[in-house]
């Protein structure tokens, strides 16, 4: 579908205000479609550019660029409305409303409902990951342009193209969602909404420096003394990255950071050798060596804990995560949802790092303790060649002393990515 498309566009403050009054209007019965443009290739925080609304049959392309500071009415009225908020993939679109809502001091951070289509269509077994323009063929035969996937938003004026391109975003998204609903089972559909819920909650609050480390891939290999360091050197990026508005992997990308803690290198050109790159050395260089020199000598975090990663460095491990693996793919069958949303990384390292931190793991709660039922896979290493499981053992609570829970063999698979939070 190349054609274009009917849409109001937004540029001055008194029309946001017409807006927000009709979202104010809004019941418990009605929609909201809802998309976001913005850049974020070398900044930490995104460069807003374009919301786009649908509203009973109406979209809206509103100009966050050149409104600057009028938009607050707007954020606000979205974040308390009563109505459904659709999206799809909109997990950096639920991130930048949040960050704006924080921006303004909003009481409440996000919409109460607020659904993304996307992991919707994986409750009612379709692939996780499938884009807008295949949900819309499958159930709605329709076919969008996507030739400004990877424009500029931030060039004013934005072309016919780009504004045609952004509204159909939102244009189909109630359609889609009832058609999707026509499919999906009460049960599951039940789910999707426990699970949006939890995704809205991990938003509400912004990343604490402190602990910022946990989710640094190759956490897990480190040794307490360099955690400890790790935990120093990410504080550190994080706050310089907000600070300067700058991407985290401009200020050090996240693959060296593992090195840094490790090597403790003690001049730029050590640098280059532990992944660090030419342009961060010219810019961050002399900053970079400093705080690896008094990450040296600084006291041990008193929380230094174990990082999401950690299990799954561990050798004796593995057998351990395929049982888990097993007992998560038994749980799903017939369920019709994609394997994907419980097999993830994040659940699969949370459930033994939850385990071990005396915590309820995410696997063992809301709607995924209904569908799966109770898991019980040792926290202790498991022998390979045993057909049986071993008896779970009480689960050591350790923090600064995480090292003494086992001595396990550490996998170097420092290539792989760890989730982040």
């Amino acid at each position: 579908m190349n054609g274009d498309v009917d849409y109001v566009f937004i540029d001055t403050a008194s029309q946001v205000l017409e807006v927000c009054h009709i979202i104010d209007s809004l019941t418990a019965d009605d929609i909201i479609g809802l998309d976001t443009e913005f850049m974020r290739v070398t900044c930490y925080y995104p460069d807003f550019s374009l919301m786009q609304l649908a509203i009973k049959g109406k979209n809206y392309l509103i100009d966050v660029w050149m409104l600057e500071g009028k938009v607050q009415p707007l954020i606000e009225s979205l974040c308390h409305t009563e109505a459904i908020v659709l999206a799809f993939a909109c997990n950096e679109d639920i991130e930048l409303l949040s960050h704006e809502a924080r921006r303004i001091n909003c009481d409440t951070i996000l919409p109460k409902r607020i659904y993304d289509l996307q992991l919707m269509l994986a409750f009612c077994g379709h692939s996780y990951g499938r884009g807008l323009n295949f949900a819309l063929q499958e159930f709605l035969g329709i076919t969008l342009a996507k030739d400004c996937t990877r424009s500029n938003w931030t060039n004013r004026p934005l072309s016919n193209e780009q504004l045609n391109y952004s509204a159909l975003d939102v244009e189909y998204l109630e359609p889609l969602y009832f058609k999707i609903k026509e499919v999906i089972s009460e049960r599951n559909f039940n789910f999707f909404i426990e699970e949006m819920e939890y995704i809205r909650s991990r938003y509400v609050e912004d990343i604490n420096e402190n602990d910022a480390y946990l989710s640094i891939p190759a956490s897990g290999m480190l040794n307490e003394k360099e955690l400890n360091v790790l935990q120093y050197l990410a504080r550190e990026r994080l706050e310089l990255a907000r600070s300067e508005n700058q991407a985290l992997n401009r200020v050090i990308t996240s693959k060296s950071m593992w090195q840094l803690a490790r090597f403790l290198p003690r001049s730029k050109r050590e640098l280059e050798h532990r992944g660090v790159k030419h342009g961060t050395i010219r810019q961050y260089g002399d900053i970079i060596v400093k705080w690896i020199a008094q990450a040296k000598t600084a006291p041990i975090y008193p929380n230094l804990t174990i990082p999401y990663d950690y299990f799954s460095h561990q050798r004796a491990m593995q057998e351990n995560f395929e049982c888990l693996k097993k007992a998560i793919s038994k749980g799903l069958e017939n369920s019709n949802i994609c394997p994907q949303v419980l097999l993830k990384k994040q659940l699969l390292n949370d459930y033994f790092r939850a385990k071990a931190l005396g915590q309820t793991p995410l696997l063992q709660q809301s709607w995924r303790l209904e569908l799966l039922g109770k898991i019980d896979i040792p926290l202790e290493p498991m022998h390979p060649n045993d057909n049986e499981p071993v008896p779970d053992m009480p689960s050591p609570y350790f923090v600064s002393n995480f090292l003494k829970l086992n001595q396990l063999g550490v996998v170097d698979d420092s290539e792989d990515e760890s989730p982040n939070s």
